[in-house]
């Protein structure tokens, strides 16, 4: 079963990298993306000011109320100041006083769709994305592959001038884990970072 999810996940990445075709050459990256209708939210950059001082990590994060665990890469912190208790914002150690730092968020949101709908939710996804970035510069790509723990996962990948952001929907029954990297620096340690935590997320 898992074999054949799987191919029909690469057919579906063929048929997901046509649609978003028509998105290339639009977009800025938008500070929010939402779809009211279906519940689907998707926020993009870390506010542009210094951050705190920040020297505490812990490998797993566990937070009571968050709906899953993921490990945090070392050599990256969370930042208090800018997370809240249902989303958490990590930056390299090191970078926290940088003005513009790369930086990834994680928070989890609700949807109408089924873990057997992720077309539907992708379709959305799209959707909000073709909205928001009409009128201005960007490549816009996308793929759909599965994480570590084979859960579904939607990457969209929106290239700037300046910064290249990467939106990671993994799919869950009725909900959706965002992670979300903003990269100002083109740091591959930041994709790879981001990828880790994809691959390490778990449903509680």
């Amino acid at each position: 079963m898992k074999q054949r999810n799987r191919k029909q996940i690469t057919t579906l990445s063929l048929l997901f990298l046509l649609l978003l075709c028509s998105l290339t050459g639009c977009a800025t990256t938008p500070k929010e993306v939402s779809d009211t209708q279906n519940n689907t939210t998707a926020d993009a950059n870390m506010p542009d000011t210094n951050f705190p001082a920040e020297n505490t990590q812990s490998e797993t994060e566990e937070e009571s109320d968050f709906p899953g665990s993921y490990t945090v890469p070392d050599g990256w912190v969370k930042v208090e100041q800018y997370s809240s208790a249902d989303k958490f914002f990590y930056v390299e150690d090191g970078h926290e006083n940088d003005e513009t730092p790369d930086n990834i968020s994680i928070e989890v949101g609700t949807n109408r769709y089924s873990e057997e709908e992720h077309e539907d939710f992708r379709n959305a996804i799209v959707r909000q994305l073709t909205m928001q970035l009409q009128g201005v510069s960007a490549d816009v790509t996308g793929d759909g592959t599965h994480t570590d723990q084979d859960y579904i996962v939607y990457i969209f990948t929106i290239s700037e001038e300046d910064v290249v952001t990467k939106q990671y929907y993994i799919v869950g029954d009725q909900r959706y884990c965002l992670i979300h990297l903003t990269n100002f620096t083109g740091s591959e340690s930041a994709v790879e970072a981001a990828q880790a935590m994809v691959d390490s997320f778990v449903w509680n």
